[in-house]
């Protein structure tokens, strides 16, 4: 089911198979409307990687999760899980708080997709063109808020 705020919300009958699979979204607390920790992430690369950004592009998202690797004091990445199934998300913010790698974090921003002369455009500042030559065309959030030791539970 598609979540939209303030949307309507539209109940479908409940496959058998289905019912194990509800019961432990809901048991474990997974996050619904928004997307947020691992399960929020892989769907930003999911949409990038089937051709349809569009459908996250431009839309505010909160994600939680570990610093995974500061890139510069305007970025860093936010880890997937802890297997290494996702890829991490790259995260921009002009103002950013001083984050170490590990540091448990919730991000709220817009999804864009990595343009180094937008982004660069964006902060005001020169970047280190090398440090982002990984994300060119890769999803990133121009970060709005950017809590940092939350408990990630």
């Amino acid at each position: 089911m598609r979540c939209v705020p303030g949307g309507p919300r539209r109940r479908r009958p409940v496959r058998s198979a289905a019912v194990p699979l509800a019961l432990m979204a809901v048991l474990s607390g997974l996050s619904g409307c928004g997307g947020e920790d691992a399960e929020g992430i892989s769907e930003v690369h999911e949409a990038f990687e089937r051709g349809d950004a569009e459908s996250v592009i431009g839309r505010e998202r909160t994600f939680e999760g570990r610093v995974e690797d500061v890139i510069s004091p305007w970025a860093f990445t936010v880890g997937g899980d802890e297997f290494g199934d996702v890829e991490p998300l790259l995260v921009i913010e002009k103002d950013m708080p001083s984050v170490d790698e590990d540091d448990p974090v919730r991000v709220t921003g817009t999804v864009h997709e990595f343009d180094f002369g937008e982004v660069q455009d964006e902060l005001g500042v020169n970047l280190a063109e090398t440090l982002y030559e990984g994300f060119r065309g890769e999803p990133y959030v121009m970060a709005r808020s950017i809590a940092e030791d939350v408990d990630l539970g």
